[in-house]
């Protein structure tokens, strides 16, 4: 596996794409014994806890599994896995962003709502920092739009409903592609205003405006399709 140096932005989701990749396009083949965490965050430069969290993200996904004492193998699928899992990030045409935001728009206004109920003040101190990492990205679209993904993925963890943070981990190139067209399309402006008013229902606990304002960010980016 040829293994790139990381940008320091977006540390966690980086490790978790280029290991994914690895696994999708057959540099790990099912069976095999991937390196340790040791090793891996030597390659990459960076924490074995930002190692860690990319490779619980794999086992979630069932990619990969962990026997104690021995380290962490690609999985064998079996029957009845999902293919999903190991589906590369797709080619998105016009409709495919409309079926991209439909998804959002019914999923990401029940999180939003949801993360307004449970949410930890730790875990709202990290969608802050996001944000800030937002705004001083602006003039970098690529990695601006890592941040609007590690942005709305904090707000489905935020849910605190597994299944919900599993599908954003699965389909995180899907809505990293999304992302970065609508961003191209719209610029970043459109983007600021709806994430600091998320930011602001989630910290009163507002589960009514928290729900409205993720709706409303959701279908300005529906216009830009239509």
């Amino acid at each position: 596996m040829v293994i790139k140096p990381i940008n320091k932005v977006n540390v966690s989701e980086q490790v978790f794409s280029q290991l994914k990749k690895a696994i999708v396009e057959g540099v790990w083949k099912p069976g095999d014994k991937i390196p340790s965490e040791n090793e891996l965050a030597s390659s990459f430069g960076v924490s074995r806890m930002t190692v860690r969290q990319s490779l619980q993200k794999l086992i979630a996904l069932g990619l990969i599994e962990t026997k104690l004492g021995d380290g962490s193998y690609v999985r064998v699928l079996e029957a009845g896995d999902s293919l999903n899992a190991l589906m590369p990030a797709m080619y998105l045409n016009k409709d495919s962003f409309l079926d991209v935001i439909e998804f959002r728009e019914m999923i990401e206004t029940e999180s939003a709502g949801l993360a307004a109920i449970r949410s930890t003040g730790q875990q709202l101190t990290e969608l802050k920092d996001i944000y800030k990492r937002m705004l001083s990205n602006k003039n970098n679209i690529k990695i601006f739009a890592l941040d609007d993904l590690a942005f709305h993925c904090k707000i489905g963890e935020m849910t605190g409903n597994e299944l919900i943070i599993k599908t954003y981990a699965l389909l995180d190139d899907i809505l990293e592609a999304a992302m970065y067209d609508g961003i191209t399309k719209m610029g970043t402006e459109y983007a600021e205003q709806y994430h600091q008013l998320l930011i602001d229902s989630i910290e009163a606990h507002d589960e009514l405006k928290a729900r409205e304002y993720m709706k409303k960010h959701l279908m300005n980016n529906r216009e830009y399709y239509k």
